[in-house]
C-alpha cells in the first residue's frame, strides 16, 4: 500500500468508517485531535499534513483533513469513477442471501440538476456530491422564492393561492419539486399529491437534455433518482405514480424504483402500443419497435386506492358476436333460502337447492332489441374461474360443489374501489355466472347496450393516431394522448384530487387534470412553457373542444396559476453585463462572493488573485465572471426574499407568503 492507503486503513480501524471520522472533525472533537496527534503510530504524519504552528500552538487545518477523507470516500466507492452499472445488496452480500437487491451506478450518491432551458443549450450537466458539497446540497433543495405570478382564468389570484390551486411552475424541477415540499409542508393528507404521471427524457441519445457523455446511461439513472426520491415524499400515503419510457431505459428504471418505492409497492407495467409498422420499417429491424411502457408504483400498497375502470369494446345487439356468447338467462333467484356451506380464507359459501332458482336457454335469434335490452339484468355467462380469487375459489369447490345447485360466495375485498365492500357472485357449474350488466354500459339515448372491457396492462388501442393537433399546439415526437392521460388519471384518482407532472412539455397532463375537474401541478424547465404549455391551458380554461373534451362534456372554466422560481444567478449575470468600471465591477465580485453561487468547479478566490485575471480588459473580466458562475443555481431562496438587493416586489413577497402559508 502506497502512504495514503496506510493512513486511511488507520483512520478506519480507528473509526470503523471515513465517514464517522468526517463528522467528528467537522464538530471539532477532541477523540479525533486526540488520534491525529498522539493516539495513532502515524501522528507525525498526520500532524506534518494536516497542522500548522502558529504562535506556539498547532492549528487544524480541516479543511485540508476533510478533502482528504472525501477524495478517499469518493475514490473507495464501488459506485464511483466506474462506469459500470449493475445489481447489488445494500448488505454487499451476494445476492441470492438478501431480498434488499439495488441498482449500483456511478455517482449514485450524487445529485444532477439538469439546468438545460432552451432547445439549444448544450452544457455538460453537473454533478454534486453529497459528501463533498453538503451545504452546497441544502442550499440548492432549499425553498426558493417565487415571481411573475399570473392567473389563468377569472378570480383574485389571492383567494385563488388560498384554496389549493393548480400550478404551472417554470423552473428547473429538481429545485421546484424540493419548494413543493416546503409548500406541502402543513397539508393534510387530502391535499397533497394522489397521483404522479412523468413522461422524462427516454436517454435514446437524441433528446434535448445534454447527457454527460462519459456516463451517459448512469447520468441518466442518477438524474432519476434525484427526482423519484423526492416525488415519493410528495406523494399521499394511497397515492400512486406512473412513468412513461422506452427500452432504452425500462429494465434499469424498473429495479431503482424497486428500490426508492419498495419492490412490495409495484403495481405494474403496462404496455402501449404507440406507434404502427409502416414502409419500410418492416425491412430494418429484426423486431419492430412499437412499444413504450408505464412502470406504476404505489406508495404503500396497503393504503393504495383506485377505481376499476372498463373500457368500450363494441355496440351490442342480437346480433353482436357478443350477444351470442350471452346465451342463458338466470331468474327467480331465492336468495331468502340460501344455506351456508363453509367460510375458506375470508370466503363464505351459500347454496341455493334446485328449484329455488331458474336458469335457461336464451332464444337469441328470436329476440329483437327492445327484449335484449330489457332483459340485459338477467342474461348471463358462465366464465372460467381466473385471477387471484379465482385461485381461492378452485381450492374449495371440489369439497361441495355440484352439478345441480347455485353457489353464491361472499367475501370483502382488501383493494379496488369495492374494498371494504361485501361483494357477492354466483357460481354454476364450477364456473362464475358472468352478468351481462357488469360488463355492458347503457345507452339510454339509442336504446343500446357497449360492451365494456376491464383495462388491462396491455394498451393496443390506437390512441396515438391524430394527436399532432390536440390542444391546438405543436410538439413534434413528445406529445402524448389526452386519452391515455384520462385512463391514468381515471384509474387512480377522484375529483379535486391533485395530479403532479414535473416534466410537462406541451401540458397534456394539466390539461386532461383541468377538464376531468382535478386539480394539477406541473412543472416545466423549458422557456417554451410560455409559448406552448400555458397558451395551451389558457385554450383550455377558454373551452378547447379538442381530445377528451367532448368526452367529458368539457365546456371551459376554472382557473390555474403560474410562476416562476426567482432568478439568482440571472440576476447577477445582468449586473456583470451592465457594469461600466472597474469599480463597480469590484462591488459586484464582492456581492458574488457572498450571495452567489459559484460553479463548484471553480475556485473564485484563486481566479481573481490570478495575475492573468487582473491583466484582461474589463468586457473579458466580464466574460470569465459569467463562466465563474453555476448557471444552475439561478433561483432566490425563500429565505432571502427580503433582501432589498433582489428587488422582490411588495406584492410578489405577499403572494409567496400566501404560496407557503404564512399568511399575508
Amino acid at each position: 500500500m502506497n502512504k495514503e492507503e496506510i493512513l486511511i486503513s488507520d483512520i478506519k480501524e480507528k473509526f470503523d468508517t471515513l465517514g464517522v471520522a468526517r463528522s467528528l472533525a467537522i464538530s471539532d472533537d477532541d477523540r479525533i485531535l486526540d488520534f491525529l496527534l498522539k493516539d495513532s503510530k502515524y501522528s507525525q504524519e498526520y500532524k506534518e499534513r494536516f497542522f500548522k504552528e502558529h504562535s506556539l500552538a498547532l492549528v487544524f487545518k480541516k479543511d485540508d483533513f476533510l478533502n482528504f477523507l472525501d477524495l478517499k470516500l469518493l475514490n473507495s466507492s464501488y459506485t464511483s469513477f466506474s462506469n459500470k452499472i449493475g445489481l447489488g445488496t445494500k448488505a454487499k452480500r451476494f445476492i441470492k442471501n438478501d431480498e434488499n437487491v439495488v441498482l449500483n451506478f456511478p455517482f449514485k450518491d450524487g445529485v444532477l440538476k439538469g439546468g438545460q432551458s432552451k432547445d439549444d443549450e448544450k452544457s455538460n450537466e453537473i454533478f454534486f456530491n453529497n459528501v463533498l458539497a453538503k451545504s452546497d446540497i441544502d442550499a440548492l433543495f432549499s425553498p426558493k422564492v417565487l415571481t411573475n405570478f399570473e392567473l389563468l382564468g377569472e378570480g383574485d389570484i389571492k383567494e385563488v393561492l388560498k384554496n389549493n390551486p393548480s400550478l404551472l411552475i417554470k423552473g428547473n424541477n429538481l429545485i421546484a419539486l424540493h419548494t413543493l415540499k416546503e409548500y406541502f409542508k402543513n397539508s393534510p393528507q387530502q391535499n397533497k399529491v394522489k397521483l404522479i404521471y412523468i413522461d422524462p427524457p427516454y436517454n435514446t441519445g437524441n433528446d434535448d437534455f445534454k447527457y454527460n457523455d462519459k456516463f451517459k446511461h448512469s447520468t441518466w439513472l442518477c438524474f432519476m433518482k434525484n427526482r423519484l426520491e423526492i416525488a415519493r415524499e410528495l406523494l399521499r400515503d394511497d397515492g400512486v405514480i406512473f412513468v412513461q419510457c422506452d427500452d432504452n431505459e425500462q429494465a434499469y428504471l424498473k429495479v431503482l424504483m424497486d428500490e426508492i418505492f419498495g419492490r412490495e409497492n409495484f403495481v405494474n407495467c403496462i404496455t402501449c402500443k404507440v406507434k404502427s409498422a409502416g414502409g419500410l420499417t418492416t425491412d430494418t429491424e429484426m423486431f419492430f419497435d412499437c412499444a413504450e411502457y408505464l412502470i406504476c408504483y404505489a406508495k404503500n400498497s396497503n393504503y393504495l386506492t383506485y377505481n376499476s375502470i372498463k373500457i368500450e369494446i363494441e355496440i351490442i345487439n342480437s346480433n353482436s358476436k357478443t350477444a351470442k356468447q350471452y346465451n342463458k338467462i338466470i331468474t327467480n333467484i331465492q336468495y331468502d333460502k340460501k344455506e351456508f356451506v363453509a367460510k375458506k380464507d375470508d370466503i363464505t359459501y351459500y347454496k341455493i337447492k334446485k328449484g329455488d332458482f331458474e336458469i335457461k336457454n336464451l332464444p337469441i335469434k328470436e329476440m329483437n332489441e327492445q327484449d335484449f335490452f330489457n332483459n340485459r339484468n338477467e342474461i348471463f355467462r358462465l366464465t372460467a374461474l381466473s385471477g387471484g380469487i379465482g385461485k381461492k375459489l378452485k381450492n374449495h369447490i371440489e369439497d361441495f360443489t355440484n352439478n345441480e345447485d347455485l353457489f353464491v360466495f361472499e367475501y370483502i375485498p382488501s383493494k379496488g374501489k369495492d374494498k371494504g365492500i361485501l361483494s357477492q357472485y354466483l357460481l354454476y357449474k364450477g364456473a362464475t355466472i358472468t352478468m351481462l350488466n357488469k360488463l355492458v354500459k347503457i345507452d339510454e339515448r339509442n336504446k343500446r347496450l357497449v360492451k365494456l372491457e376491464p383495462i388491462s396492462n396491455i394498451i393496443i388501442d390506437d390512441l396515438w393516431q391524430g394527436i399532432s393537433n390536440e390542444g391546438g399546439i405543436q410538439f413534434k415526437n413528445a406529445k402524448k394522448p389526452e386519452t391515455l392521460i384520462q385512463r391514468i388519471i381515471e384509474i387512480s384518482t377522484q375529483k379535486n384530487d391533485l395530479v403532479l407532472d414535473f416534466f410537462a412539455g406541451s401540458g397534456t397532463t394539466m390539461a386532461v387534470a383541468h377538464k376531468m375537474k382535478r386539480r394539477c401541478i406541473t412543472i416545466e424547465q423549458m422557456d417554451y412553457i410560455q409559448t406552448i404549455t400555458k397558451e395551451r391551458m389558457k385554450k383550455v380554461i377558454d373551452g378547447e373542444q379538442g381530445g377528451i373534451s367532448k368526452a367529458v362534456s368539457w365546456s371551459g372554466g376554472g382557473n390555474v396559476v403560474y410562476c416562476e422560481l426567482a432568478p439568482l444567478n440571472a440576476y447577477f449575470v445582468e449586473k456583470i453585463q451592465n457594469s461600466r468600471n472597474e469599480a463597480e465591477l469590484e462591488s459586484i465580485i464582492a456581492s458574488m462572493s457572498e450571495k452567489a453561487f459559484i460553479d463548484y468547479r471553480v475556485d473564485i478566490k484563486k481566479v481573481l488573485e490570478d495575475k492573468e485575471f487582473s491583466a484582461l480588459s474589463l468586457e473579458d473580466k466580464k466574460a470569465t465572471l459569467i463562466d465563474c458562475l453555476d448557471r444552475n443555481m439561478d433561483y432566490i431562496p425563500y429565505a432571502d426574499i427580503n433582501d432589498s438587493e433582489y428587488k422582490i416586489s411588495d406584492e410578489a413577497k405577499k403572494l409567496n407568503k400566501i404560496f407557503y402559508n404564512k399568511g399575508e
